[in-house]
């Protein structure tokens, strides 16, 4: 079977610009938590007023034209022309011969923000701009960055909730598996808007602990009381081994396999033994040929709700008869919902390629119904082997599993 290496990465996040702040950042466990300033968010009363938001202005990047991106492709566009750079790829496409490359681009929301910018504009008999749908749609973060990056390869966009990030890595993968792509652009992006948060507030997802933004999002913590949205976008640059090593590229790490599963019982209720998410795991680690022992580390999905961070907790001890140290990175950059699962990933791999555990923030009092070990302060360790987790509205599940090189 072709072996799928990491060659690059980028990031455009809370905690950073770029993917190498973000990492120096995440590891000084830094939160890039703060009020809202994406909108007036005194207009919205019902909504907490916290959030995890990109601190740049995207309009200033190089390739970002907001006249024909979204806010959620502006990042996408940003955090793949880091990942090319950092894996010593031809942005133009120029000097790639007979190389096939694709794109694979995750999102939960696509371009919501603009949505309803639009819609308010319709609804007013104002006039709407021609260039109105290709700012919206989904998909136009993958297209843009295949327009960008002439990548003429696989180009598609899952939109499987909050494992979407996951779910477009482990495509790509399987692209560079099969010989339809000799390296894929994979990763996710997301923004929110003030529907997003009034909707998932709604189901009683969302944090209050709007007075201590910092504080707001805590894993695993007895006193946490629900996620923190984010923003942001992270890029994988994946390649085949043999490509990897015939353009003299190092490879960060190995993506080992990929395991994808349905709980099939509640569009939001996970099942209380964690059925679903344990076959993900475990699929993942047969994918990867893998013993549940082997594996140093987890970057979990835990997102600081009280159901979700127990359910996680149940399928780690059910996949491990000892659980491996596991950290929450969703309390330094927030939940970007689709890009989560991509920004992850990242985290992940400069895990095991840095041989360094990032912490979670917040878990101060450990909650005696999540009996995992959880990482708090930044730990250097052998990292050989690493699970991503990643889960979604639907009861959509994706695990990732990344191998040192």
């Amino acid at each position: 079977m072709t072996d799928v290496v990491v060659t690059g990465l980028g990031a455009v996040t809370a905690a950073g610009e770029d993917f190498d702040e973000t990492w120096s950042a995440v590891k000084r466990g830094d939160s890039g938590a703060g009020p809202i300033t994406l909108f007036d968010a005194s207009e919205y009363p019902k909504i907490p007023n916290v959030a995890f938001e990109v601190d740049a202005d995207p309009d200033e990047w190089e390739l970002a034209d907001s006249r024909r991106m979204g806010r959620f492709t502006q990042f996408a566009v940003r955090a793949a022309e880091e990942a090319l750079t950092d894996a010593d790829l031809d942005r133009s496409g120029d000097d790639r011969g007979s190389t096939t490359v694709g794109t694979s681009i995750g999102t939960a929301m696509g371009g919501a923000l603009e949505f309803e910018e639009y819609a308010e504009q319709v609804a007013a008999g104002d006039r709407v701009s021609p260039r109105a749908i290709i700012r919206y749609l989904p998909n136009l973060a993958a297209g843009h960055v295949s327009i960008e990056f002439d990548a003429h390869g696989p180009n598609r966009t899952p939109t499987t909730a909050c494992a979407a990030g996951a779910h477009a890595i482990s495509d790509a993968a399987s692209d560079i598996r099969t010989g339809r792509a000799d390296v894929m652009l994979a990763g996710g992006a997301e923004t929110f808007t003030p529907t997003i948060l009034g909707t998932f507030g709604a189901l009683r997802g969302l944090s209050t602990r709007d007075d201590e933004p910092e504080a707001a999002c805590r894993p695993f913590d007895e006193d946490r009381d629900g996620t923190v949205v984010g923003e942001g976008a992270a890029v994988l640059v994946l390649e085949s081994r043999e490509h990897a090593e015939q353009r003299g590229a190092t490879p960060l790490a190995t993506l080992g396999g990929a395991g994808l599963s349905a709980d099939a019982s509640h569009p939001t209720k996970p099942p209380d033994d964690a059925a679903g998410m344990r076959k993900a795991v475990e699929a993942a680690l047969a994918d990867a040929d893998v013993d549940p022992a082997d594996v140093d580390h987890v970057n979990a999905h835990a997102t600081g709700t009280p159901t979700g961070d127990v359910h996680e907790s149940t399928g780690l001890n059910a996949v491990f008869d000892d659980c491996p140290p596991v950290t929450s990175t969703k309390s330094l950059v927030g939940h970007p919902y689709g890009a989560s699962g991509a920004i992850e990933a990242a985290f992940t791999v400069n895990a095991v390629d840095e041989g360094v555990m990032p912490p979670t923030k917040n878990c101060e009092n450990r909650d005696d119904d999540c009996p995992v070990p959880v990482v708090t302060e930044a730990r250097d360790a052998d990292v050989d082997v690493a699970l991503s987790n990643s889960f979604g509205f639907g009861g959509t599940n994706g695990a990732l599993v990344f191998e040192s090189t």
